[in-house]
């Protein structure tokens, strides 16, 4: 006979009181989270203690010490307090001065070498001529020059009249009265004598900063070319503006201007431009630059053609007037004949000694 097995359900008690194992470890793993959260909490992200306490765990364990207590036990041992080392310092700073000093020169001798470079050598430029005839003058200007009396070149024209004739732009340091009017003249001139006289045209531009001292270029050219057809044209404030504005109509070779009247009549004038312009002269560049004339010769520069040349004379050269030099030249040659800077040979210089006692006596008979 086979035996029956019986399966008898549990009570409420067994229910409640079984428990399996995986259910107990989820409890304890969620606990331990728990606990881990808080204590991520309440830890801070910058406190290092426990992570230093790991480390001296594990030297004390190893029998081995930081190099952090090395440092501070030989700090502790040192009995001569460290002081900082000035000459360092002092020699960190003059290396700093001298990088500095060599950076300026640098820069200073790559301005010198630009500045070089922009002008050209004027080595053969003489500035002692025996007489016009050999500055290679034509017939009608040597007659003109001995008509107003000039025998001999000044030092500028002589060193300026040759270049010139050659096309050459120009700058020169010349003081009023040293004959720059018939330096830059002659060679103008001379060049225009051998012009294209089939097609009229505002061929030379002459700007100067006062009216008082274009009417005077203007009468020294016309004096120059009286022996020649080439005709000149004075435009200048506090004349008539239509009859100004017929002579230009006329197309004359030569145009002796102001810059502001120049920019009126180039403005609104009809039929008036400096589209066949071949020489530009600045006369007494800074004196234009101290008047304010800046803005208006920046203008003419513009609207005068590119190839041609230009010739400018300053008294004094400041950074304005540099300035002015590289925006209008190019590959000028530089010329100074500053006859200020020469004592002439009639000069007798001497030296009184006058006595305390006498000063009014001697003023007296002065």
């Amino acid at each position: 006979m086979a035996l029956a097995f019986v399966f008898e359900t549990s009570s409420d008690e067994e229910h409640d009181d079984f428990q399996p194992e995986n259910e107990e470890e989820e409890e304890a793993e969620d606990e331990d989270e728990e606990e881990q959260l808080l204590n991520k909490k309440t830890e801070s992200p910058w406190d290092f203690a426990p992570y230093y306490e790991s480390v001296a765990e594990e030297h004390a364990r190893k029998s081995t010490t930081s190099i952090d207590f090395k440092i501070t036990k030989a700090l502790q041992n040192r009995t001569v307090p460290i002081i900082p080392n000035d000459d360092d310092s002092d020699s960190d700073s003059n290396n700093q001065e001298e990088e500095d000093r060599i950076e300026d020169e640098d820069e200073e001798t790559g301005d010198a070498v630009d500045i070089k470079s922009f002008y050209v050598p004027s080595d053969r430029a003489s500035f002692s001529a025996i007489s016009f005839i050999e500055l290679n003058l034509s017939w009608p200007l040597l007659r003109a020059c001995e008509a107003l009396g000039y025998s001999k070149p000044t030092p500028i024209q002589s060193a300026v009249i040759p270049l010139a004739m050659n096309g050459s732009d120009i700058c020169g340091s010349a003081v009023t009265g040293s004959g720059k009017t018939a330096a830059f003249a002659l060679p103008t001139l001379e060049r225009l004598l051998f012009r294209p006289r089939r097609v009229p045209a505002i061929r030379v531009l002459i700007l100067t900063p006062t009216r008082e001292l274009a009417v005077q270029v203007h009468s020294m050219i016309e004096k120059l070319a009286q022996f020649t057809d080439i005709r000149c044209c004075l435009v200048v404030g506090g004349l008539s503006t239509k009859v100004q504005e017929a002579a230009l109509r006329s197309m004359p070779d030569i145009v002796v201007a102001t810059p502001g009247r120049m920019i009126d009549h180039l403005r609104n004038s009809m039929s008036v431009d400096l589209e066949d312009l071949a020489v530009l002269i600045l006369d007494e560049a800074d004196r234009l630059l101290e008047l304010g004339f800046s803005a208006e010769i920046r203008e003419l520069v513009r609207l005068c053609p590119k190839r041609r040349q230009t010739m400018l004379f300053s008294a004094t050269m400041t950074e304005e007037v540099d300035e002015l030099i590289q925006l209008s030249l190019t590959k000028p040659s530089r010329l100074s004949a500053d006859p200020s800077k020469t004592l002439p040979q009639t000069l007798t210089q001497e030296v009184v000694r006058i006595r305390r006692m006498r000063e009014e006596l001697y003023k007296f008979e002065m």
